[in-house]
């Protein structure tokens, strides 16, 4: 069977429309991959050739930061997925920043109240949830909030630095 041209462009353009009806809507993309939101607004991952990395079952996606990007799953709790889109970090944050010089600063509840700390990739907890807030790594010293109303800085053992 001969195959013209133009029926090759018609796949090509067919197949296009196809992947991008299965979601509304993309944002760029980061270390390689893409969130995408479906039809019923849950979010999923796509590679650079539009292959699905994780299926829409998020309630929420960022974007990858170190190899790791923060989900939200159906219960309102944020955790983590790797490139391949595997959960690598179970969803049992009430709120997460990405992932800065190797740590993460989430949040927990404590009596209702948000109280912040850092985990490594694998989820460690290296620094307390002992923090009101807390903000990302850069040049190995984070600012935390304090319950004394003072921001201070920490090192990445969470020893306190000037």
């Amino acid at each position: 069977m001969k195959i013209s041209v133009v029926t090759i462009v018609a796949m090509l353009a067919f197949s296009v429309v196809a992947d991008a009806q299965k979601w509304v809507y993309r944002h760029i993309f980061s270390e390689g991959r893409a969130s995408v939101r479906d039809a019923k607004g849950l979010w999923g991952y796509i590679d650079e050739n539009s292959k699905m990395i994780s299926p829409c079952k998020w309630k929420d996606a960022y974007d990858f930061k170190e190899g790791l990007a923060a989900v939200r799953d159906e219960n309102g709790l944020y955790g983590f997925i790797d490139l391949d889109g595997k959960q690598v970090i179970p969803c049992q944050y009430k709120a997460v920043d990405s992932f800065y010089e190797g740590l993460a600063a989430v949040a927990i509840a404590k009596n209702s109240v948000y109280m912040w700390g850092y985990i490594d990739k694998t989820g460690k907890e290296i620094i307390p949830f002992n923090f009101k807030l807390a903000l990302p790594f850069e040049n190995g010293v984070a600012k935390v909030h304090s319950d004394q109303h003072v921001w201070l800085k920490v090192d990445k053992t969470g020893k306190f630095v000037e």
